[in-house]
């Protein structure tokens, strides 16, 4: 499966000149941990950055004047990015590679489409190991309905059907 099919469409993108309020009020009214920063490049929108509020609350945390602080001063500029034909596994091999936790999506022209995050890969991946564990009642259910009438046949011709009191 490639990254494309998983991947979030709805970016919440800024300029880099946004100030930090105006990106964490974003990142708050829009449920996300992570502002994508873009730029024109070619008539195409790329990512130029990201912040994420791990990103604002180390700034604050450090910043003398936070109110003055821009995208610019706090972005991680050239973010490592997903292109939409990757894989999973070498997602998450970035991913663990570069420690991010969310990586924007991009096209083959370079153009923004998407971003993914851990929790998107987490929740496949629950999802998977919850496909996983149904096999085993699966198989469960499939012995119960083939091998069992055989045996009780076989229980019942022999008088030792394990199912009923012989007296």
């Amino acid at each position: 499966m490639s990254i494309q099919a998983l991947c979030k469409t709805n970016v919440i993108t800024a300029d880099a000149s946004a100030s930090l309020k105006t990106i964490s009020e974003l990142m708050q009214g829009n449920h996300v941990g992570s502002v994508v920063i873009t730029k024109l490049k070619g008539g195409r929108v790329v990512p130029a950055g990201i912040i994420t509020d791990r990103d604002i609350a180390l700034a604050i945390g450090s910043a003398k004047d936070v109110q003055n602080l821009s995208a610019k001063q706090i972005m991680l500029s050239h973010p490592i990015t997903a292109d939409v034909d990757d894989g999973i596994y070498e997602v998450i091999f970035k991913m663990r590679e570069h420690g991010v936790k969310r990586l924007p999506v991009t096209q083959n022209d370079g153009s923004l489409y998407g971003i993914i995050s851990t929790d998107d890969l987490f929740e496949l991946m629950a999802e998977e190991i919850s496909n996983l564990a149904k096999i085993n009642v699966a198989q469960v259910k499939k012995e119960s309905g083939i091998r069992m009438p055989a045996l009780k046949n076989y229980y019942r011709t022999n008088g030792t059907d394990p199912y009923i009191v012989y007296s």
